[in-house]
């Protein structure tokens, strides 16, 4: 098998390969449908795989975003299984408002994953082993089901995973407070302080992504698939998630995780807060961290330089004994 870097697409190329060679190689392997939760889902399979990897993908994402994540990782042996989470893509939306992320418990989004590894992805891949992709608020999905189902994986990858949020100048307990007042007044299907809905054109420099080709590359896609324009959290997304972080990240919680973790962190990360990732990695048994340099929140949409030693890391944890 060749290297893996000698697969990444140099970002002037990126358009142009995803076009005429990655998506049309990754559709000869797709598998689509839906979950009996409302979950869309997609399945990459190929013959001698040596393991299946589930993608946990992040807030306001969707499948769609990570064609060029899937490719690496198929031809790097595995086969591959992902679903847009509640809210997002073309999974069941809880809100009529077409663009909010809204949720009742963040404890739906570990019972949603729960249910389509139980009810998909294992009875599509058998006995191969199962691993782990997380990035940010999928990555906090993928620790609190780490918590919850502590035998189900052999390895987890989180990727700048939503430990803590950043939530600038308003500090963590009067941010809580602000939105459980929110509930409490039947607000809590209502934007939250600061979000707003889908506006086309997103500025590349405010955004996660240290690739300018690679946020164009799905930033088109958002703008002219209504499915993709998810934006913005609801009051009661807000409260739930820093609920969760808090629980999450708590020593009890944190040692009940049997299985290796590895946390990439990004250099130049400004959605979400470090300490939480600190904290994450001080009372995980099996956890590693690595700081992954000349990146943003996105570590997987950095530039070329960047992931021909951000992929074999991940690789090297995947395969190692």
């Amino acid at each position: 098998m060749n290297q893996i870097s000698d697969f990444i697409i140099e970002d002037k190329h990126l358009k142009t390969a995803m076009e005429s060679e990655i998506l049309p190689f990754l559709t000869t392997l797709q598998v689509c449908g839906k979950t009996s939760r409302g979950l869309y889902y997609e399945a990459y399979e190929t013959p001698s795989a040596r393991g299946a990897v589930i993608i946990s993908h992040g807030f306001c994402e969707s499948i769609e975003k990570y064609k060029e994540v899937i490719f690496y990782f198929v031809k790097s042996g595995y086969q591959v299984y992902l679903a847009d989470h509640r809210g997002h893509g073309r999974s069941l939306r809880v809100t009529d408002h077409p663009h909010m992320v809204h949720i009742d418990r963040f404890s739906d989004y570990i019972e949603d994953l729960h249910h389509f590894i139980t009810k998909i992805v294992t009875l599509r891949c058998g006995s191969l082993p199962l691993y782990l992709f997380a990035h940010s608020m999928g990555g906090a999905i993928g620790c609190l089901y780490l918590e919850t189902y502590p035998h189900t994986f052999k390895k987890a990858v989180l990727n700048a995973p939503m430990l803590k949020m950043n939530l600038g100048p308003l500090p963590i307990y009067p941010a809580m407070a602000l939105t459980l007042l929110l509930r409490l007044l039947h607000k809590g299907n209502q934007y939250a302080p600061g979000q707003h809905g889908f506006l086309a054109g997103e500025n590349y420099t405010e955004s996660g992504s240290a690739c300018e080709e690679r946020f164009q590359y799905y930033q088109d896609k958002k703008d002219a698939v209504k499915e993709f324009q998810t934006c913005g959290s609801s009051n009661n997304w807000v409260f739930e998630s820093l609920c969760a972080c808090r629980r999450m990240t708590q020593k009890r919680n944190c040692k009940k995780i049997t299985a290796p973790v590895l946390v990439l962190q990004a250099e130049n990360d400004t959605f979400i807060s470090k300490a939480g990732i600190a904290r994450f990695i001080k009372y995980t048994k099996f956890a590693k961290l690595i700081s992954v340099s000349g990146c943003k929140h996105e570590i997987y949409n950095s530039t070329a330089c960047v992931l021909r030693t951000y992929y074999p890391a991940i690789f090297d944890f995947l395969s190692s004994d």
